[in-house]
């Protein structure tokens, strides 16, 4: 089966766009693109790439649509990337956390930062900033309330275990 290709590029725009193009995954399918062009049955492209049919009718079909920028890799995540925090904030939740001692959650730590820097910054974030800072995650342990003291002793100096052995 032929693919048919409604775009408007000369095969040797295709070609001077995949040689100037970074993206390796544009480079692949625009090389696939090339080859259809050229005449070449979908079966033997996908075989030649090891591409399944179904990836390269995908391909045509937007090469068909939006043209060679609709080849483009997604990278995905935000189009604007990650937002570059001033390290200053983090520095000084750090000296802050030294002075005052205590447990600090990551929710006390986000409070203190938006009423000192008026900044909303995300938990992920601060775990990461204070972790290179050399601050270690300690979680809450459950502490039973209803728990038998006698029991409890007896366990640590190894009683129960004596009704374990045979």
């Amino acid at each position: 089966m032929k693919h048919v290709l409604t775009s408007s590029h000369t095969l040797d725009e295709l070609i001077e766009a995949k040689n100037k193009s970074s993206d390796q995954g544009q480079k692949l399918k625009l090389r696939a693109i090339i080859n259809i062009k050229k005449g070449k049955l979908v079966k033997q492209v996908s075989e030649e790439f090891l591409i399944s049919r179904q990836s390269l009718s995908f391909w045509q079909r937007i090469y068909n649509e939006k043209g060679i920028d609709g080849l483009l890799t997604n990278k995905g995540g935000r189009k604007e990337g990650n937002p570059k925090w001033d390290t200053t904030i983090f520095d000084n939740l750090g000296k802050t956390i030294k002075t005052k001692g205590g447990y600090w959650s990551i929710p006390k730590m986000q409070e203190w930062i938006k009423e000192t820097y008026m900044k909303n910054i995300p938990e992920q974030t601060v775990w990461y900033h204070l972790d290179r800072l050399g601050f270690s995650y300690k979680s809450s342990r459950t502490h039973p309330y209803k728990g038998d003291k006698e029991r409890q002793e007896s366990f640590k100096k190894g009683a129960l275990q004596k009704s374990w052995m045979k």
